[in-house]
C-alpha cells in the first residue's frame, strides 16, 4: 500500500503547479468508476472539510483535514480541482515570497 502512495504521491508533485488537480482528475476520468464510489468519496470529502472546519478550534491538524478532504472532492469535481489549483499557485508564490524576506533578514556568513 505505502509504495503506491508513494508512488502517486511522486506523480502528483512532479506535474506543474497550478495543473496538478485538473491533471488528476482526468486521469481518474479515464478509469470507469460507479456511482458509489464517486459518492463515497465526494461523502468523505465533506466530512473531512467538517472535521477538519471543527479542528480549527479544537486540538488537531484542522487544515491539514481540510486540505485533504478538499483533494477528494477534487478528484471527483472538475470546478474543485480547478480551484485547487488556484490556491496551490497562490500558496507557492506566498511561500517564494515569504522564503525571499527571511533570506533577506537573515543572511548567511
Amino acid at each position: 500500500m505505502f509504495p503506491s502512495l508513494k508512488q502517486q504521491w511522486h506523480g502528483f508533485t512532479s506535474r506543474p503547479a497550478g495543473r496538478r488537480f485538473q491533471m488528476r482528475w482526468r486521469a481518474q476520468r479515464e478509469r470507469p468508476r460507479g456511482l458509489l464510489r464517486k459518492l463515497v468519496l465526494i461523502g468523505l470529502g465533506v466530512a473531512l472539510l467538517l472535521a477538519g472546519t471543527a479542528m480549527l478550534v479544537l486540538p488537531g491538524p484542522g487544515v491539514l483535514v481540510m486540505i485533504i478532504g478538499a483533494a477528494l472532492i477534487g478528484e471527483e469535481s472538475l470546478f474543485v480541482a480547478r480551484g485547487l489549483d488556484r490556491a496551490d499557485v497562490w500558496i507557492a508564490r506566498a511561500l517564494q515570497r515569504w522564503r525571499a524576506r527571511r533570506a533577506a533578514h537573515n543572511p548567511r556568513p
